[in-house]
């Protein structure tokens, strides 16, 4: 339903700037017709406290609601069979909505509020459990607006080609439980996506998460006191750049799990971040329940994943733990019965190719933590590591597992599971050889004196069978975490190429370190 002219009733906004969660450089935002939608300043109704303008002849939800009204018929009317760019506008205020949004293959969508602080959506009564899900569609773009209390997920979209979320806040307020929501903003099965300047707080699992999807670009976010503040799982070509992760219990996850649509994701950038004090404890479910609190950053079972230029500061376990999936399940012989479909499509519990380098890193590991840990922190504190360095626990962590079984021939098997097509995409992961190498060097070490050489670099398991000299009554190999130093250290000093850029094309234009942030100081490094 398209409303008639409320400028009596709307006052004119000019660059309103009062009160943002977050603060970002990047992107389109802050320029007149942002997202390609460029208004005619003299036929301008508002512009949002982003500086995104909004015309008089936009779609308007509920224009006249004051606070705490109920909203959700005037929504669900405003979505409901939208022309091809449409522009729907939610009021200004704070407004109950009481069931799911859902939105079904829009075409050049913008939905927006007038703030990211100047509307808020409470979904504490609802009856769905989605706040808003977007299912199909091309070109849609999600901004200036807060979701609160969603009963599970805030902002979901499905199956979209180019969606953009910007200036949006999913906010579980309170402390972090179980009982809240799982996942903040939430593309899935999506391509081409853009999020950017977004603030998620309190998830019982991802603040910000992208899931089986290619072509990404994060950047410019706040992910504070969520289970795992941003999370890229099964998806390839991706950017995580410019980010601030805190208060987290995992700052900024990676992971490859089996079991999904899209076995196996790649070529994934983590740099130029901030992910301190990520220290909350871990209230989740699944796999994302084990990540130690206290992780900066962790990749699980994922290849190709390059990380460089972040600060990684204050996690009580560890900056950066690179793990296989057998810390997770370390029953080899059921592989083949309980992964074997999924392994045909090329994923691997191994992973291979992850470069860590000129990361700032200080003041980690003071209360090392963690299901998924527990092996290595009983290594570390067996007191058995074989260099004499300091005894802290490692600032980079590498489980070392997989290389280990591989070269002992114990993962021969797992070839014949992985299908000809992964194969010939370059994902065999058995056995490892030259450049299939999990590499750390130039990394800074931010501790100061007297605490300087307090800043190590762990390997559990020894990548020689030949060196391993713990096992149990059968002969398994035991943890016992060789420690050397962060900086000239031995065990994981090689160099791996650079991985290329992600590039995001949203409505004909492209973003990211190839595109509109070719100039920014973050993409040169």
């Amino acid at each position: 339903m398209r409303q008639a002219n409320t400028g009596t009733k709307l006052l004119l906004v000019t660059a309103m700037s009062s009160g943002l969660l977050l603060v970002g450089c990047g992107g389109d935002d802050g320029k007149d017709g942002a997202d390609g939608k460029s208004a005619d300043v003299t036929a301008q109704l508002a512009v949002t406290t982003s500086g995104f303008s909004i015309p008089e002849d936009a779609i308007l939800v509920a224009p006249e609601a004051t606070d705490g009204d109920d909203i959700t018929e005037a929504l669900s009317v405003a979505l409901f069979d939208l022309p091809d760019d449409a522009l729907v506008v939610l009021p200004k205020g704070r407004f109950v909505v009481t069931e799911s949004i859902v939105v079904n293959s829009a075409s050049g969508l913008t939905l927006t509020g007038y703030g990211i602080n100047e509307t808020a959506l409470d979904f504490s009564a609802s009856n769905g459990d989605d706040a808003f899900r977007f299912q199909g569609g091309n070109g849609i773009s999600v901004r200036d607006f807060g979701v609160y209390e969603a009963p599970k997920n805030g902002i979901k979209a499905t199956n979209v080609n180019g969606i953009h979320m910007t200036f949006t806040a999913t906010v579980w307020e309170g402390d972090l439980e179980a009982s809240n929501g799982a996942y903040g903003l939430y593309p899935l099965k999506s391509q081409n996506v853009l999020l950017e300047n977004n603030y998620a707080f309190g998830s019982a699992d991802a603040g910000i998460y992208v899931g089986q999807s290619e072509n990404i670009v994060v950047r410019n976010n706040t992910a504070k006191q969520n289970v795992a503040g941003i999370e890229i799982e099964n998806s390839t070509m991706a950017d995580v750049y410019n980010n601030i992760a805190v208060g987290n219990s995992g700052g900024i996850l990676v992971f490859d799990l089996p079991g999904l649509d899209k076995a196996y994701g790649g070529n994934v950038r983590v740099f130029n971040n901030q992910a301190y004090s990520n220290n909350a404890e871990n209230v989740g479910a699944g796999v994302v329940g084990m990540v130690p609190p206290g992780t900066g950053a962790l990749v699980l079972a994922t290849s190709d994943v390059e990380i460089y230029n972040n600060r990684i500061t204050d996690n009580a376990t560890t900056a950066v733990a690179i793990t296989s999936y057998l810390l997770v399940d370390d029953d080899l012989a059921s592989y083949p019965a309980n992964y074997g479909a999924t392994m045909g499509n090329g994923w691997s519990p191994t992973l291979k190719n992850v470069y860590l380098h000129n990361n700032t890193i200080a003041r980690n590991g003071a209360n090392p933590q963690g299901a998924l840990l527990q092996p290595v922190i009983d290594g570390y504190s067996s007191n058995l590591n074989s260099k004499g360095a300091p005894q802290t626990f490692p600032a980079f962590l590498y489980d070392g597992i997989g290389e280990l079984l591989s070269n002992a021939g114990e993962l021969a098997g797992f070839n014949a599971l992985v299908g000809i097509d992964a194969q010939a995409d370059g994902v065999n992961y058995d056995p490892y050889g030259v450049g299939d190498q999990v590499c750390a060097n130039s990394n800074i070490n931010g501790n100061p004196a007297p605490d300087y050489d307090a800043v190590n670099t762990g390997l559990v398991y020894p990548d020689d069978p030949t060196d391993v000299t713990l096992v149990d009554g059968a002969g398994n190999p035991l943890p016992h975490l060789l420690i050397d130093q962060m900086v000239n250290n031995t065990y994981l000093n090689c160099v791996q190429p650079r991985l290329a850029p992600a590039v995001v094309n949203f409505r004909n234009n492209i973003y990211g370190c190839s595109g509109d942030d070719l100039a920014e100081a973050a993409c040169a490094l």
